[in-house]
This record gives C-alpha cells, sequence and structure tokens, in this order.
C-alpha cells in the first residue's frame, strides 16, 4: 500500500510529490495527459519566490513595470526593482517534474484517474494507463488535478464559487517594451475581470479573462490593437477564484486549482498552488507519521494554508468582487486618484505581485475617497 497518491503533476502535484518523496515516503504520481506541461493554459507571470523553490532553466524574459489601461483612455505606469519572471510554463513543469522523480515519486503519465473510493483502510484508485485499466491504494490522496479534478468531485462533492473563462494566444509579435506587462480595464476588454499582454522576447501573449461572459468577444477586441494574422497558438480554460470551503477530508487534500486556492485578483495559481502544496505535504508527513489519516487529523492542512496566505486570499477576493464589478465611470474616477504621483510612488514601493492587499491597505488609508467609488461603484 502506497503513503500517497497525488493527482496531477502540474507544479502544485509535483512540488508536493517531490517534499514528500525526498522525506522517505512513497508516491505515486499521477498525471493524464501523454505529457507534462501541456497544454499550457497559463501566461507565466511569477514572483521571484516561485523560482527560490525550482531550479528552473525555463525564464524568457524579466520585467520590472506594468502599464494599465483605463476606460477613457487614461493609463499609469508603476515601476518596481523587484523583477516579476516570465516562464515557459511547459518547461517549468517538466523542472517541477523531474525534481519529484529525481526525490524518488513514481511518476505515470497518460493516467487518467476514472475512480476514487474511500473506505475504513484508506483510498482506492481506479485508472487508465495508456488505456489499461490499473487500480492503486493509499493512506491519502492530495488532489492536485486542477478546476475540474476528479478527487474533488468524487470525496468532496463540490466546486469553487467563482470561476473566470481565461482565453489566451501567443503573438509573433515583438512587444517594443519588454519591460513591462500590460493590463485592460473596462468593459470593452472584459466582464468582471481583465484583459493582459506580457511581452516575452519575439512572442507576445495577449489574453482575456471574464466573468460570466464569453472571454472570446473581449479578446477579439483586445487583439485588434495588435497586428493581424500574429497568432500562432491558442489556450485557455476556466480559473477558480475563490476556494471551496473545505480542502481536507478523511485520507484526502485538494491543493491548488483543485481547491481553488488562486490568488483572486490576478488569477494567479503558480505561487498559490506551491505554497498550498508544501502545506499538504507538511500535514501529510504529520499524518502518516501518526498513522492518523482522518478529517480530525488532516484538518491542520487548512490551518497551515490558511495562516500563511488565507487572509491574504481573503481580502483580493473582497477587493476583486467590488474592483471588477465598477462601471466604466467609477473606473474612470479610481484613475483620477491612482494617477497622482504621490499615489504612483506608494504603488511602486509597495506592490507585490504575491500580496497585492499592502498596496491596497496603504491605498485606502491615503485616499479615502476609494472606499466610496469601490463601494459605490457607479
Amino acid at each position: 500500500m502506497l503513503d500517497v497518491i497525488v493527482v496531477g503533476a502540474g507544479p502544485s502535484g509535483s512540488y508536493a510529490s517531490h517534499l514528500l518523496s525526498k522525506s522517505g515516503f512513497s508516491v505515486l504520481n499521477l498525471e493524464e495527459h501523454k505529457e507534462v506541461g501541456k497544454p499550457v493554459e497559463c501566461t507565466g507571470l511569477v514572483s521571484q519566490r516561485v523560482f527560490s523553490m525550482v531550479k528552473s532553466g525555463s525564464r524568457v524574459n524579466d520585467v520590472t513595470g506594468a502599464t494599465v489601461y483605463f476606460p477613457g483612455g487614461g493609463s499609469i505606469h508603476v515601476e518596481k526593482t523587484e523583477k516579476t519572471i516570465v516562464m515557459d510554463r511547459d518547461s517549468f513543469d517538466k523542472d517541477v517534474s523531474a525534481m519529484a522523480i529525481s526525490s524518488g515519486a513514481d511518476l505515470k503519465i497518460n493516467a487518467r484517474v476514472i475512480a476514487v473510493k474511500k473506505d475504513s483502510k484508506g483510498i482506492d484508485v481506479t485508472y487508465r494507463e495508456n488505456g489499461e485499466r490499473k487500480n492503486a491504494r493509499s493512506h491519502i490522496i492530495i488532489g492536485a488535478d486542477g478546476i475540474n479534478s476528479r478527487v474533488r468531485k468524487e470525496l468532496f462533492q463540490e466546486r469553487p464559487g467563482r470561476i473566470v473563462s481565461a482565453y489566451q494566444v501567443d503573438s509573433a509579435h515583438r512587444m517594443e517594451d519588454q519591460d513591462s506587462v500590460e493590463v485592460y480595464l473596462g468593459s470593452e476588454y472584459s466582464s468582471g475581470f481583465f484583459g493582459w499582454t506580457a511581452p516575452s522576447g519575439n512572442i507576445t501573449r495577449i489574453g482575456v479573462a471574464s466573468y460570466r461572459s464569453a472571454a472570446i468577444k473581449h479578446f477579439l477586441r483586445l487583439n485588434s490593437r495588435f497586428p493581424p494574422n500574429k497568432i500562432i497558438g491558442i489556450n485557455g480554460g476556466s480559473i477558480p477564484i475563490s476556494h471551496v470551503k473545505r480542502t481536507y477530508s478523511d485520507n484526502a487534500i485538494l491543493v491548488g486549482d483543485a481547491a481553488g486556492i488562486v490568488k483572486p485578483l490576478s488569477g494567479g495559481g503558480i505561487y498559490t498552488g506551491m505554497v498550498s502544496a508544501s502545506h499538504a505535504a507538511r500535514a501529510s508527513i504529520e499524518s502518516l507519521e501518526s498513522e492518523d489519516h482522518s478529517s480530525r487529523f488532516l484538518s491542520r492542512y487548512e490551518k497551515y494554508w490558511k495562516s500563511d496566505i488565507g487572509m491574504e486570499l481573503a481580502i483580493d477576493g473582497i477587493v476583486q468582487r467590488y474592483l471588477f464589478s465598477m462601471r466604466d465611470s467609477a473606473l474612470r474616477n479610481i484613475y483620477d486618484i491612482l494617477s497622482k504621483p504621490s499615489n504612483i510612488s506608494l504603488i511602486n514601493r509597495l506592490g507585490d505581485i504575491d500580496y497585492p492587499s499592502r498596496i491596497v491597505f496603504a491605498m485606502l488609508i491615503r485616499n479615502p475617497s476609494l472606499v466610496g467609488h469601490l463601494l459605490l461603484r457607479r
């Protein structure tokens, strides 16, 4: 009987597999696709924190700035000394998976989970590997299998409450400014979220995410700002921006997108997913050493990750609901406030891609009128 079965070999699943295997536990990592890292459904913008967890050669560019476009033509540019990394997500996923394999994890690709059952002795997983039906048993299962998680469906019967749809392309257009991403706010480019471009050398990633509205129609408007007939790749999918009510059960843990542990303001899930994976590994190790795999014992996993990033996600979720439901006229009022030099300076000093609530609190304290705009949204 295995110690842990990890379903999904994205960054969250591979990182949990690495940490558990490195600690001497038997780990089976099941990946439904024929290749780790495919299909790519990510812009690939991460902080240096992510690369401190994983040694990877997937970096394709560094950016230090962002230009935010508001309805009506106004824009602000912010700049930080700390670099944000633009990476090749395919290569990054492979690098994290290689860490897990090197630590002793048993990776199975083209291995789709078709059933997950729980009994008094543990977890029974049925999967098809290259078309052949197989079974495996473990004390604990970690669901790292994304927004459509089979583990969550079978054992938790819950789905994240807020989900945005995303549509992104790789364009053979080289942005003149390779040091800055672009963010597009307002009803022209999204419903309830935003559009973006990320410079990646000779390729530019152009995308839109939208809430309760098809992202493709907004994407077409955004893409019209760029040279036509340049698209060389298309990807997209759903992004959870709120987590499920409970991320643990008897013998089971959910991490990353499967749990909805994603940054609500940006939709970024790599850092939060790997943070949740590290806490899942810690709780699983303690559970295995104590030979107690009950829901009561594994509840410590949720306490661990919430004490780390739970408050951040909660605050960002509140801001997301208010900010991205604003009318264009309200966003123009926000622009008038944020474009003041003193506020730009504050953003430059305190802005953090992983912890945006720091700048939110500072802005509200310095500009109390923002509260009214957020609440009225007119």
